[in-house]
């Protein structure tokens, strides 16, 4: 009886062997994901840093991108099109026909993080959208936007706002829609 359970245990450890280099990649693999950061999947036409575009007689140069990444896909992504006087944002959101042109708004960053609704010219815009998310730039961004973070949307007709805030960052923007089908690639 002591040599089977003895032979039982050794069979035991042998297959316990075999199945450990198996699991070591799985879990390496793993590692080195999380290491690259969030894979950030795209649809078919969606607008990409260095390109070009037009609307109503202005071109905005698309620098670098942050895509705020909800369940894999971006919720919204802001591009930065850098002017001389100060820098315009052009937001993409995931859904709709509509892009944001948008530019900073210091009253806004200094409400601190707004709540369902934000005070503008015009009256008020409620929130749309929030969340948190994962921050993934990409070309010429600000430094410091990378990681956890959160967002949020707020619209009344055509005038719209953002709000993204990442540790002691903030990024408030406001500005007007864009319908997508006015909007024209250069190049």
């Amino acid at each position: 009886m002591a040599i089977g359970a003895g032979g039982a245990a050794a069979v035991a450890r042998w297959r316990r062997k075999r199945e450990r280099p198996s699991a070591v990649p799985a879990k390496a693999t793993e590692a080195a994901a999380q290491r690259t950061g969030p894979q950030v999947s795209r649809e078919a036409g969606a607008y990409r840093v260095g390109e070009v575009l037009l609307f109503m007689g202005e071109e905005y140069w698309l620098a670098g991108e942050l895509a705020l990444v909800r369940e894999g896909t971006p919720a919204l992504t802001l591009f930065v099109a850098p002017e001389r006087a100060q820098d315009r944002w052009l937001a993409a959101p995931r859904q709709g026909d509509v892009l944001y042109a948008l530019v900073a708004d210091a009253p806004l960053a200094d409400l601190g993080w707004p709540g369902v609704e934000v005070p503008s010219a015009g009256g008020t815009l409620r929130r749309v959208e929030e969340g948190a998310c994962t921050i993934v730039p990409s070309g010429e961004v600000p430094e410091g936007w990378s990681g956890a973070g959160r967002y949020a949307v707020f619209r009344a007709m055509e005038t719209v706002a953002v709000v993204v805030e990442q540790g002691s960052n903030r990024l408030a923007l406001k500005g007007k829609t864009v319908p997508r089908r006015m909007v024209e690639r250069m190049g």
